[in-house]
């Protein structure tokens, strides 16, 4: 099995969409009006957690196996794509055989729009 790691790159652009998730509902519901309005917006708080722990959690499940199926060669890395909530979530790979390390070098996330 290899080790995965996970170049800065790949963390920053995770924790870019995820912030983007969490602005586009705060901005959405607050000085809404509702009385929930905290409610809501702590429960999409939550759900970006959750979501953030899933995309690592479905990155490790698909890519810490010795073999991936379904990778494509791109230019000099490898690609790997899956669905989690009806996002496309696209990874860019590298291995190093010899070490057994996989780094993660990039991350790819098909933004799922909000429709009003």
């Amino acid at each position: 099995m290899p080790e995965l790691r996970f170049r800065d790159l790949a963390i920053s652009q995770i924790k870019v969409f995820i912030r983007a998730y969490e602005e586009g509902f705060f901005t959405l519901y607050r000085d809404s009006g509702i009385w929930s309005e905290e409610l809501i917006i702590e429960g999409y708080h939550q759900a970006a957690l959750r979501l953030s722990q899933q995309i690592f959690e479905n990155i490790k499940l698909y890519l810490g196996d010795k073999k991936v199926l379904g990778r494509k060669v791109k230019n000099s890395w490898l690609e790997f794509s899956f669905s989690l909530d009806q996002r496309l979530i696209t990874v860019y790979f590298s291995e190093n055989k010899d070490d057994k390390i996989r780094w993660i070098e990039s991350i790819g996330i098909d933004r799922k729009p909000i429709i009003f």
